[in-house]
């Protein structure tokens, strides 16, 4: 625990001595926003995807109820070949949750593409703790990339060997299987014990659910995906399913950021324990006010009402700090690892 802690202190520092002044906080690009969608029967997917990229046009108020974005809808490109990032968000969210955050990495240079995983997202989510849940959410990052990169009017604008995920909870279990991690199950039968009764995956239906998953592993082959260069993981879920072995060909550079106060996904079961697994092949971050909630863009009026326990765990002060420190390791991570050529 206490190297993950020093680690987290020498990112605070290259926050601030590795930043050159002005960088983090400018709006170098406009903003440029499209939707593609993709259904295949045969491989029981289906995509909506929503991109946001340098553009420029002058961005302009978009509706799409609840959320209103600001960007330029269908613009053409800004000049220049861009490094490419997936979001994948949580199981309570979907393609617009971090429209803030995407709307910022386009500025700052980066397309983003944010799926809405269609049967774990908080619409559906019928695939909760099954070994669908993380397979369906692999098959659709990799059909998302596919999508983009074939895309006629964005594929030129593309760099495909610059290519990164972002990934909250369960994405962030996904991105590391895409990583190449080989989970193994072996620390499941000790996890309950010691995470308590009260834990969530390990309520009587989850439990259920999670043998489940057990007897289908260890996997034969990997899910890795060799065009992805960087991976951040965000509060990341399914802990329990790695042991030191799942990462003994995980060589991808990686980014792990805890939300301190994420209930589902408690950081010592989750996102530490995997952490001390990777064994110093992790850069490690906390956000000590953060839960998932707070990470997702400010909700309207309708939605807070909706769901006030996860639109108003934090103030709009609060948040606004959280996204700066979770934005800004963010950036450093994926300019230092997928490259700047465009600034």
């Amino acid at each position: 625990m206490r190297n993950l802690f020093a680690t987290a202190t020498i990112l605070a520092v290259c926050l601030t001595v590795l930043t050159p002044a002005g960088v983090l906080s400018a709006d170098i690009y406009k903003v440029g926003f499209r939707t593609l969608g993709q259904a295949s029967i045969e491989e029981d997917l289906r995509l909506d995807i929503n991109i946001w990229y340098p553009s420029v046009h002058q961005p302009r108020q978009l509706y799409y109820p609840p959320w209103t974005i600001n960007a330029a809808r269908n613009s053409r490109p800004a000049a220049g070949h861009f490094p490419l990032l997936i979001l994948s968000h949580p199981t309570p969210g979907n393609r617009f949750s971090f429209h803030d955050t995407c709307a910022w990495f386009a500025r700052h240079g980066f397309i983003v593409a944010a799926p809405t995983h269609s049967r774990d997202c908080m619409d559906n989510m019928s695939l909760l703790f099954t070994w669908a849940q993380l397979e369906t959410r692999v098959k659709e990052i990799v059909a998302s990339i596919n999508l983009v990169v074939n895309d006629k009017e964005l594929s030129s604008s593309v760099d495909t060997g610059r290519i990164g995920i972002i990934g909250y909870g369960a994405g962030g279990t996904a991105a590391l299987l895409l990583g190449g991690a080989m989970p193994d199950c072996v620390s499941w039968p000790t996890y309950c014990p010691s995470a308590g009764s009260n834990d969530l995956y390990c309520h009587p239906w989850a439990r259920e659910r999670i043998n489940g998953i057990c007897t289908d592993l260890p996997l034969d082959k990997a899910m890795s995906d060799a065009r992805i260069k960087a991976i951040a993981a965000v509060s990341p879920g399914f802990g329990m399913l790695f042991s030191h072995n799942s990462f003994s060909s995980f060589t991808v550079p990686f980014l792990m950021i805890t939300a301190e106060k994420d209930r589902e996904n408690r950081r010592t079961f989750h996102a530490d324990a995997i952490a001390r697994l990777l064994k110093g092949k992790t850069t490690y971050l906390r956000l000590p006010m953060a839960d998932m909630g707070a990470l997702m863009a400010e909700c309207s009026d309708s939605l807070a009402s909706e769901l006030p326990e996860m639109c108003r765990s934090v103030t709009p002060e609060e948040r606004a700090k959280i996204h700066d420190k979770l934005r800004s390791a963010l950036l450093i991570f994926f300019r230092r690892h997928l490259g700047v050529k465009n600034l």
